[in-house]
């Protein structure tokens, strides 16, 4: 169950790519709906992040491996470090894409705090013993 929710939470994250991606676009063509300029670093951040993550779902299922857990736990953090950074931007220039669906500020950080503790309970999965022990194993 721990290793499905590491699965899970790790492929979650591609999700920031398709949002970020969506938003650099935005930004990048002028888009009425562009995210002010302060964005710029988080949306980058988020879509290395969401691109890494498919790869790193891969890797965790076929080829576990000691350094994979090392990789793990920094992208996590790195992850988790961008999103306190989105988080506080989100109070400095708030964005609100698409308020006609209800992605307004107050949504943009809910999903931010989200991300957050997904991101946080695959840090702490990670030093648990049968998590550490499976990527030992192969």
């Amino acid at each position: 169950m721990k290793l499905n929710w590491l699965i899970f939470a790790t492929g979650w994250m591609s999700f920031r790519a398709l949002g970020s991606g969506l938003f650099l676009f935005w930004t990048y063509t002028g888009n009425e709906r562009s995210a002010p300029s302060e964005w710029i670093v988080p949306f980058v951040g988020d879509f290395i992040i969401g691109i890494t993550a498919i790869f790193l779902v891969y890797y965790i299922i076929k080829k576990p491996s000691a350094i994979l857990w090392g990789l793990l736990l920094s992208w996590n953090v790195v992850g988790l470090l961008d999103l306190i950074g989105a988080i506080n931007v989100s109070f400095a220039a708030p964005y609100g894409p698409i308020p006609e669906i209800g992605f307004n500020e107050l949504t943009v950080r809910s999903i931010l705090i989200l991300n957050t503790l997904l991101q946080i309970s695959c840090i702490y999965l990670l030093f648990q013993k049968d998590i550490k022990e499976y990527f030992k194993k192969k």
